[in-house]
């Protein structure tokens, strides 16, 4: 089977001894029936196709080196945003003050337990994801140690919703100059300094997933 190689960086030996290399594209054996008259898999380099029967060889070749990203790059952004307005996206509609009446630590604890925490995560995952649409975003899980910039989505959302110990998700989005965090020790995120346009989507998004956001009383204007 070829397409082992797809999109790989190749080198191919014919049986006559001709060498090419590229990027490997391969065809399935419908393509060279249809447009060659022969029912076989094929590889297209540029502009030369080969079919399976007239390779003799073929090598992978190493990938070139991955681009080394400055994980610092965000840290002045992060470090501003950290002292903005922040929002909330939370469970409930807004902040429960220091004296309200009822039982808020009670109905957290039962919130953080693992089989309401999970699914709520996700829901959070998702909204970023959603949010990603339309713009990009790095997230890290490292304490910004590293970054990971428009992440695969099931995985990302399988990382999310699996946050345990000292972990902690951080998104950036740059273009807009925001950032959301999430511990996995909460029930909210925290969205710093959203422009008009990234707040107006992610009001949109909380209200479809059945949350709400907030910002304490000190940053209303």
């Amino acid at each position: 089977m070829l397409y082992r190689y797809q999109n790989k960086q190749v080198r191919i030996t014919t049986e006559d001894g001709a060498v090419f290399t590229g990027i490997a594209e391969v065809l399935p054996s419908g393509y060279g029936l249809h447009e060659f008259g022969r029912e076989e898999e094929g590889i297209q380099l540029d502009d030369v196709i080969l079919f399976k029967s007239d390779i003799q060889r073929i090598e992978e070749l190493s990938e070139p080196p991955t681009e080394v990203v400055d994980p610092r790059r965000f840290d002045d952004m992060m470090g501003a945003l950290l002292e903005s307005p922040y929002w909330i996206v939370d469970i409930l509609p807004e902040q429960v003050s220091a004296d309200a009446a009822g039982q808020y630590f009670a109905v957290e604890r039962y919130f953080l337990q693992r089989s309401r925490i999970v699914p709520l995560r996700r829901k959070y995952a998702e909204l970023l994801l959603r949010l990603n649409c339309y713009t990009d975003m790095a997230v890290s899980f490292d304490s910004c140690a590293s970054w990971e910039t428009n992440p695969d989505p099931e995985t990302f959302a399988e990382r999310v919703a699996g946050l345990s110990g000292n972990e902690f998700l951080r998104a950036v989005f740059a273009e807009q100059n925001a950032m959301i965090d999430y511990d996995h020790n909460d029930t909210y995120l925290t969205v710093y300094d959203p422009g008009a346009a990234l707040l107006d989507k992610v009001r949109a998004l909380a209200a479809g997933a059945g949350l709400f956001v907030w910002s304490p009383p000190q940053e209303e204007a």
